[in-house]
């Protein structure tokens, strides 16, 4: 009876058992680059927002060169997320709600669209600023 006693008790420890972490009403949503490599990021501390651009290879010659103008077959998209404190690091920033993506692409013509894909702008503008902000980006030098 004793034995039949602790083996319904370790059952019932091992079954009482959780292991999830509470979401704290945060949800993260992950972006597939598909085929386009990541070209450079940044961070903007009073918009609590980061962003990532990335690109495919003719985006990033394109921005690799001191013009920063796009040339045919371009393909670039800016993605930016609210961040907030990372619960595991004092001090440290993780990406959290997925605010926009920005899409820029030029033609074998070499005509240049812009396209809200995803969300809305914090600081909504002209497509044509876009572009030129989105353009600024410098490349990150990977050793």
């Amino acid at each position: 009876m004793n034995r039949l006693f602790y083996l319904l008790l370790l059952a019932a420890f091992f079954t009482a058992c959780k292991n999830e972490r509470p979401a704290n009403g945060q949800s993260r949503i992950v972006f597939e680059p598909g085929g386009l490599k990541f070209i450079a990021s940044s961070l903007h501390p009073k918009q609590e927002t980061m962003s990532a651009l990335y690109g495919n290879d003719s985006a990033l010659q394109s921005l690799a060169g001191s013009e920063h103008q796009t040339t045919a077959g371009t393909m670039i998209k800016l993605v930016t997320w609210r961040y907030h404190d990372n619960p595991q690091y004092f001090g440290g920033k993780i990406n959290g709600e997925l605010l926009s993506i920005e899409s820029i692409q030029t033609d074998s013509r070499g005509a240049v669209t812009y396209h809200l894909d995803f969300g809305t702008l914090q600081r909504p503008a002209a497509p044509t600023a876009r572009i030129a902000y989105i353009m600024t980006y410098k490349p990150v030098q990977i050793p």
